[in-house]
Order: C-alpha cells, then structure tokens, then sequence
C-alpha cells in the first residue's frame, strides 16, 4: 500500500458472471486514479474453477477488460483481474493486498451522482489514511464532504469536535475549498444508526476498516452495519 495517496488506488469489484455497467457517476469520481477492476466468477461447489475459466474465461476477461478500459478515460491506471472463485470476499480482500489497494468499493446502490460524501471519523489508527485518502479524491472532483462524529458524552463531544476541526483543516490546507467541507456532531448514542441516518442525505459513504482483514472487518462491527443498512455504495479505506 502506497506510503502517500497522491494517488489513491481504488479496488472495484465486479460480477464477471452477470456485469453491470459502472455509473457515470462512479466513472467521474475515480477515473482520475489508479483503479483495480477485480472481476470475480461465481463458482458453484460442485464445479471447478479450472472448469469454468476454461469455459467462460475469454469472455469474462473481455468484459472485465471493457469495464476497466472506461475506467481510463481521463488518463487513470485502470487494471482488470479475473478471477473464477467459490469465495467472493476471500478473493477481494486477496486481491486488495496483491495490488496495493487504499480502498475498497462495497455494498449499495450507485445513483447518477456522487457528489455529496459523508466521511464519518473517529480518534482511531485509521484517521490519518482516511483523510489523506479523500484529499485526492476531492481534488480531482467538484464533490462536497460531511466530516461526521458521533459522540456519547460532553468529553467525547469535544475531543471529536477537535479532530473534526482538525481534519477540516487538513483538507483545506492541500487544497480542497472551505466552501465544499463541512463538519458535524450526533449524539444519538447509535454510531452505526447515526451514520446510516447522515447518509440518507449523501452518495457516498467512505469509512475505515477497523481491522487488517476486509473479512474481519466484516464480522459485527459499526462499519459492517453501514455497509448492511445504508443503501449508498460505501468506499473502506484499508488499514496500512
């Protein structure tokens, strides 16, 4: 994983069995940037991976490879993989270290716009690439960000307002206009119900992983509820 963001790499998973085509919206937001276009074949138990890439492996490579290619219309790296896999999670989390990706592409539904992006933070590991990463992203786009904490008590509350300031502040400081950053505080008590609540209002979510694994990251923590409950796509910043 890259030391600096500069340029972030994004992974997207796509089904190769049953493709969709990218939004113009997903299309205008990472086309700047290095993307991984991952095309992962769904294999059933009884069958062979080796059966099926024999059987469908020149199509899915083509279609994987038209995916990537409209990726790369603003002069971004776009790399297309295939893989014929029983394991869909198992794959994206492999191919997200072998490629050296910063975030990862999950869940939800992508809309014909991407503009507004809430970035829920707290005073964790993860804070520093969280905020190096949508730096970039904001560079390269006309998008606003919700920076968004949630707080259960008056400590908390001004120890999450600090950081928020704080990130604010970077972001301006590389670049990215005041009038396009936002910051706000709940106190609900629900970190997850709270974030899924500010999404309704936004396109894209962009959260960390809490642990080194996608796939433990997935196991009952506040970002799995997120990717669960929100309808939004949701883009996780993998940890360093």
């Amino acid at each position: 994983m890259s030391d600096t963001l500069n340029e972030p790499t994004v992974l997207v998973p796509v089904n190769a069995a049953e493709p969709t085509e990218p939004s113009n919206a997903l299309i205008e937001l990472l086309s700047p940037h290095r993307v991984v276009v991952v095309g992962y074949y769904p294999v059933p138990d009884q069958a062979s991976p080796e059966q099926f890439q024999d059987e469908y492996g020149e199509t899915a490579a083509a279609t994987v490879e038209e995916i990537a290619g409209r990726f790369a219309v603003r002069g971004g790296e776009a790399e297309p993989i295939v893989v014929f896999t029983r394991d869909r999670q198992a794959t994206i989390d492999r191919v997200a270290e072998e490629t050296d990706c910063d975030a990862v592409l999950t869940g939800g539904a992508i809309g014909d716009q991407l503009d507004r992006i809430l970035v829920p933070l707290k005073g964790d590991a993860n804070l520093e690439r969280i905020v190096a990463f949508i730096g970039p992203l904001l560079a390269e786009s006309d998008a606003s960000v919700t920076l968004f904490n949630v707080a259960d008590s008056d400590e908390e509350e001004s120890s999450g307002e600090f950081l928020l300031r704080g990130a604010a502040d970077r972001l301006a400081d590389d670049g990215i206009e005041r009038s396009r950053i936002e910051w706000r505080q709940d106190r609900s008590g629900s970190p997850g119900t709270a974030i899924v609540d500010a999404a309704s209002e936004m396109d894209l979510i962009v959260v960390g992983e809490t642990e080194p694994s996608l796939r433990e990251r997935l196991l009952g923590d506040v970002t799995d509820q997120v990717i669960t409950d929100s309808t939004h796509p949701v883009l996780v910043v993998r940890n360093a």
